[in-house]
């Protein structure tokens, strides 16, 4: 009973989560930005590119240290109480520059967060079950978009996009609550001890000697090096894709409010069953050989999206893709703890956060700079952008097949 407090406890953070990640990232910050302050794309591609290369600065230092401190919690509160307050104060910021700042802080919290909360799955998770319980957080978290949406659909159209910040706050931090509670480190370091020892010129350069070695010797780390290139690659397209959907929507398919929020509530509920499927299916089939499933399904996603030409095609387009990114993180955190030493896991996911946040600056980059020289194209501009983050799927690809295999898990 114990244990099953601590794992719906823990998923409910996935839940909570969900409701920065939809409204704030994916969906309404954006939109109040370009098309309600007519703000170009780039503006809050670089935004978030800043935000995000703070965090893949801070995540794999504090991972490190929270490994030697075996204390993972304290972080995840006080990242996640920032988020929340920088949240709530999108909603009184009355100006394109107030805006862009609360949400970079904001987002910088949130994304810190996850480095922590990743983590923690490690100690509540049996190792035969990882894949299981991570599809359970990805599950309630998709459940919590579509809650996040029925929500916000009447607030957005009847008080416009700016006024569901604050109740998003209010949820993201009733729906984490109890994770921040009940879900405590398993074996925390003496107080007083670890910084010191950590904090000093050797352990530093150890600490990035390893990083180093990690990320370049492919001979040394061949599991970790080619799934963090993977991971890179992979969730350069991911992160273009999700940040910028709704504003495709509406530019090439020309889907009003009310559409959109039914289109993203579809892919929600694909997206639950991707994350409880997948779950299934990597713990038995084996986590690296899913994730390749993975990425082959986002390439005919990106490819199918780009050449519809209807929104009845698109609807189904949005399941495979609700399907595809409910599997995504799924699979992949549980790889990364499959392949990861215990003793290193916090600083295992600041590597992997890391990748996932340079990736959270390159993606979204990219897509802005094609849409600046493919801009005269007009829709088919918007569609080539689309159809180029292929080629982060390819190569997230090639590195995954360049793993070696693992068995398993038994």
């Amino acid at each position: 009973m114990k244990r099953t407090v601590k794992i719906i406890s823990w998923a409910l953070y996935d839940l909570a989560n969900q409701f920065f990640a939809l409204n704030v990232v994916s969906l309404y910050f954006v939109r109040w930005l370009t098309l309600e302050k007519g703000a170009p794309e780039i503006l809050y591609s670089v935004f978030f590119g800043i935000s995000t290369l703070f965090v893949a600065l801070f995540a794999p230092v504090l991972g490190a240290f929270s490994d030697a401190a075996g204390r993972r919690r304290p972080f995840l509160i006080y990242c996640t109480l920032l988020s929340i307050l920088f949240t709530m104060l999108l909603g009184l910021a009355d100006n394109i520059f107030l805006g862009l700042l609360f949400f970079a802080v904001a987002n910088f919290g949130c994304q810190m967060g996850v480095v922590f909360y990743n983590a923690m799955l490690a100690d509540i998770a049996p190792r035969r079950k990882l894949g299981l319980i991570s599809g359970l957080g990805r599950m309630f978290g998709y459940s919590g978009a579509i809650i996040t949406l029925f929500i916000a659909k009447p607030i957005i159209l009847k008080s416009g996009y700016q006024a569901v910040f604050l109740p998003t706050g209010f949820f993201f931090l009733l729906f984490s609550l109890p994770c921040l509670i009940f879900v405590k480190d398993a074996h925390p370091a003496p107080a007083g001890i670890v910084l010191p020892q950590f904090f000093n010129k050797k352990s530093i350069f150890i600490f990035f000697n390893n990083i180093k070695s990690i990320i370049f010797s492919s001979g040394e780390f061949p599991l970790l090096s080619n799934f963090l290139k993977a991971s890179f690659f992979g969730l350069c397209g991911i992160n273009a894709a999700l940040l910028f959907m709704s504003v495709y929507a509406t530019r090439v398919f020309g889907l009003n409010e009310a559409q959109i929020i039914n289109l993203v509530a579809f892919s929600a509920f694909f997206a639950v069953a991707g994350s409880f499927i997948s779950g299934l299916v990597s713990d038995y089939l084996g986590h690296r050989r899913t994730l390749l499933a993975v990425f082959i399904l986002w390439i005919i996603c990106f490819s199918c999206g780009a050449f519809a030409r209807n929104s009845t095609l698109y609807l189904v387009i949005g399941g495979l893709l609700g399907l595809t990114l409910g599997a995504t993180w799924t699979v992949a955190r549980a790889l990364a703890i499959r392949i990861a030493p215990p003793e290193r896991l916090g600083e295992v996911f600041g590597l992997f956060n890391f990748a996932g946040y340079l990736a959270a600056i390159t993606g979204p980059l990219f897509w802005g700079l094609v849409l600046l020289i493919a801009g005269s194209f007009g829709t088919k501009g918007y569609r080539i952008a689309l159809l180029s983050l292929n080629l982060f799927m390819f190569l997230g690809v090639w590195f995954l097949l360049r793993m070696p295999k693992i068995d398993k898990n038994k």
